[in-house]
């Protein structure tokens, strides 16, 4: 088994008006490959094989898997990859592909803060009310309990002074 590819004639020549199969079939033959070696690499069904050569569309599985096993028949062969798919989609009546085009959003004229930010700016504000109105409370409980009250000492009672 040689690694050269097997070129396929151009355009107009004869391997143009072939079929794909019968184009699979003469590139695995110019290889010296067998159907159970080509199903064996391919890890396909030797009936698979034989159906993508005969072109039998009714003992092929969807579409979708076809241009896969074409795609690694090819590339296992040395054919083009993409003339062989193109060529099967264009046989099947196949759309082509769609293309994917990005929707553009127009950048909004005022642009919102998110809202973890506003949640964030709304706690701290509330935090901030809560201590500036505890303050003063904190302040008068410190005092009292720095400044030593002024009370009688134990044991003596004041008596308020005498009336005259």
């Amino acid at each position: 088994m040689s690694d050269e590819p097997v070129t396929e004639p151009q355009a107009g020549g004869p391997a143009s008006n072939q079929s794909i199969g019968a184009r699979l079939a003469n590139a695995r033959q110019a290889r010296n490959l067998d159907i159970e070696k080509v199903a064996t690499e391919l890890k396909l069904d030797v009936a698979t094989i034989r159906a993508l050569e005969n072109d039998d569309r009714a003992a092929l599985p969807a579409p979708i898997f076809v241009k896969g096993y074409l795609r690694s028949y090819a590339r296992l062969v040395g054919l083009a990859e993409n003339e062989l798919v193109r060529a099967y989609a264009a046989q099947a009546g196949e759309l082509p592909p769609l293309t994917i085009t990005r929707i553009t959003k127009p950048a909004p004229m005022l642009r919102l803060p998110s809202t973890r930010l506003l949640r964030n700016v709304v706690v701290v504000l509330l935090l901030a009310i809560m201590l500036w109105l505890a303050w003063p409370f904190a302040v008068r409980l410190w005092h009292s309990r720095t400044t030593p009250a002024e009370s009688p000492q134990q044991g003596q009672l004041e008596l308020p002074p005498p009336a005259r």
